[in-house]
This record gives C-alpha cells, structure tokens and sequence, in this order.
C-alpha cells in the first residue's frame, strides 16, 4: 500500500446505495491498512489531498467540512500518473 503515497489517482465515487456518482482526481498522502469503517467492516484507506472535481466553483467538500482532501478505500481508487492501460474493476 505505500507505493501508493505520491501517486497521483482518481477516486470513484459511490452513493450510499452504490450507484457510481462521478469521480474526483487528487494525491495520494497517506494510508492505513485495516481501519474499521463500521462494526464488523475494516478497509484500507487511502489519505487524498489536492482533490480536483473539474469544477473550480464547486470545491470538494468531506463530511467535516474540510475542502479538498479526505480518506477513501483503496479499492476506489486508480493510479492515473502511470503508463500502464487503465484497468478498474469494482
């Protein structure tokens, strides 16, 4: 998980019923393996700053209010700074 760290990505986006809801792109800065989501539910988490929605009159805004960064589980997660072809899979 830490080769992540620097990488840039992009983050898809789920609705709590997990509809894809669009996608955001940003760094990655920090991670941490098995936090528990909710009871019985652990993910690794991906810290991204510098989240960029493509619209610069509508910032991203996490659940504390903070703009432009927030954790995301990896599996949501796309390094894009790569030459590799893009493969995501949910």
């Amino acid at each position: 998980m830490y080769h992540l760290i620097g990488k840039q990505v992009r983050v898809h986006l789920y609705s709590r019923e997990g509809i894809t809801v669009g996608t955001v792109t940003g760094r990655v800065a920090d991670v941490a393996q098995a936090v528990e989501v909710a009871k019985g539910m652990k993910k690794d988490l991906a810290l991204i700053v510098d989240i960029d929605t493509g619209d610069d009159e509508h910032p991203y805004t996490n659940s504390a209010g903070m703009e432009g960064e927030s954790w995301f589980a990896i599996q949501d997660i796309e390094v894009i700074e790569d030459d590799s072809p893009r493969l995501f899979s949910n």
